[in-house]
């Protein structure tokens, strides 16, 4: 009887919602600008909470009711209540000033909505007007415009350039937020649009400020990640990013995403931060568990403490065991799997467990997981490297060069260690080694440098042990004196 009572309320609901969205419908063209801005974002507020509450598992009488009206999916929304609304809007564009062109923008970001009006966006015709009117725009307006192109993946370079343009003349930037700064240079990055003096400029403000405290974890991180996204160099920023985190108490308000793109952002700009990571790392090392990290947070953090030559075996020894201990490394895309094996590696981490792991998931993988040749390579290198055994981790790589019969994508150094590396490890895969091998040495042969040749030098003498051909004549010779140079110095 109460779920009868319950169905009945719901259904009752939905009618006088649908009744209001009908008559709000029919008046549209009574509305002005401030009024149809304002019933958009309203709409994609209440889309936005029943979202969350679905997504959270809480959902109640309210949201079932408006979400049934609202929606033709839990993620889209219902096309035919937008139409006239989004007609509306199109028509009275001229009358939009900045702050109403960028809450519509945002509402429908919120949506996850680009509409179209016979095959026009209608973003593409707010951008326009808001160049129109650029210089009305104020710090939430410039921030909420950007962030909402970006979210919904509309690429507009005019728009951006003009918006970049604003940003850079201004002599401070004290009026923006710390989210509006965060969100404006994460738009620009994610949308790879480039505007070097906005970057500049940004980063110059921060950099200016006396203390970074009312940046939360979220901004901080997004901040340095944009700017290796975007591929800006700025020094000054990332050192009083890092010194401001390496000042809290602890990192307890950063959560993995955060942790995992700050450390990558540091290693892939190429900034030394010695006490930032090691704070991270302390961080991460004390934790009970690693299970709120995924698969690309643990691959990337190792990745950035080899590529940033910095140690940590407390944390390397904490990302290593709790990789082993899974279930399954399904996870794990396939340069995830090599990243975390060059990390190592390259750090000189040696976890026997971890990589036993790793090589037990590609040796087992089907062909859904498609290893880059740089990838192979380094796999290898790195098992190599740690003389850790693995062999039905080399013959199965082995087989898949073997497979290949282009191997035009394999340069020098990539070559140099898969031989190496299958010498080291003492697996002979003949298939791998084929002509195609052979070939491609040959067509790149002025390309091997000193540690090339003395590595190509190492496997052909490990080949010829095993009887099979090893190197062609014409390169043989110079591989020796390299070997022969090395040995001797």
């Amino acid at each position: 009887m109460k779920d009868q009572r319950f169905h009945h309320n719901r259904l009752e609901l939905e009618q006088q919602i649908g009744t209001l969205l009908q008559h709000t419908s029919d008046s549209l063209g009574k509305c002005n600008a401030k009024n149809l801005s304002s019933i958009t974002l309203s709409i994609a507020k209440i889309v936005r909470s029943v979202r969350e509450a679905h997504q959270r598992r809480r959902v109640n009488f309210y949201h079932q009711a408006f979400g049934k009206v609202l929606q033709e999916s839990s993620s889209n929304p219902n096309h035919g209540i937008f139409h006239a609304l989004v007609k509306a809007t199109d028509a009275n564009l001229p009358r939009f000033d900045a702050r109403y062109l960028s809450n519509t923008a945002y509402a429908y970001a919120l949506l996850g909505y680009d509409p179209k009006i016979d095959e026009r966006s209608l973003l593409g015709a707010i951008a326009e007007k808001s160049i129109e009117c650029i210089h009305q725009f104020k710090a939430q307006e410039f921030a909420n415009t950007v962030w909402s192109f970006a979210k919904l993946n509309v690429h507009n370079p005019r728009l951006f350039q003009s918006i970049g343009d604003a940003m850079a003349r201004k002599r401070d930037l004290n009026e923006f937020k710390p989210q509006e700064l965060a969100n404006i240079v994460w738009a620009y990055a994610t949308t790879n649009a480039q505007h070097a003096g906005l970057f500049q400029n940004v980063g110059d403000s921060i950099a200016a400020m006396d203390d970074l405290d009312i940046f939360k974890p979220q901004e901080l991180a997004n901040i340095v990640w944009a700017y290796t996204t975007n591929k800006k160099q700025h020094h000054c920023l990332f050192i009083k990013v890092g010194d401001s985190i390496v000042a809290m108490d602890d990192l307890r308000s950063f959560n993995p995403q955060n942790l995992s793109n700050i450390v990558w952002a540091y290693a892939a700009n190429n900034t030394q931060h010695p006490n930032l990571f090691q704070k991270i790392g302390d961080s991460i090392a004390a934790m009970d568990d690693l299970r709120s990290f995924n698969a690309q947070n643990l691959a990337n953090i190792v990745w950035a403490y080899a590529k940033n030559n910095t140690k940590h075996a407390d944390l390397f020894q904490k990302v290593g065991g709790s990789i082993a201990a899974m279930d399954d490394l399904r996870s794990f895309d396939p340069q995830a799997l090599a990243n975390i094996a060059w990390a190592y590696a390259t750090n000189n981490a040696h976890n026997p467990n971890l990589f036993q792991k790793v090589g037990d998931a590609i040796a087992s993988s089907d062909g859904s997981k498609v290893f880059t040749t740089q990838a192979l390579s380094n796999i290898v290198w790195a098992y190599a490297k740690l003389d850790v055994k693995h062999p039905g981790l080399f013959k199965k790589i082995g087989r898949s060069i073997g497979a290949l019969d282009d191997l035009s994508l394999f340069n020098t150094r990539a070559l140099a260690n898969i031989a190496w590396s299958f010498a080291v490890a003492e697996v002979d895969v003949p298939v791998a080694f084929n002509d195609a091998f052979t070939r491609e040495l040959l067509n790149k042969h002025h390309d091997l440098n000193v540690k090339d040749l003395t590595q190509l030098y190492q496997w052909h003498i490990w080949q010829v042990e095993k009887s099979n051909p090893g190197l062609p004549e014409s390169i043989r010779k110079r591989c020796e004196q390299a070997f022969k140079k090395s040995r001797s110095n």
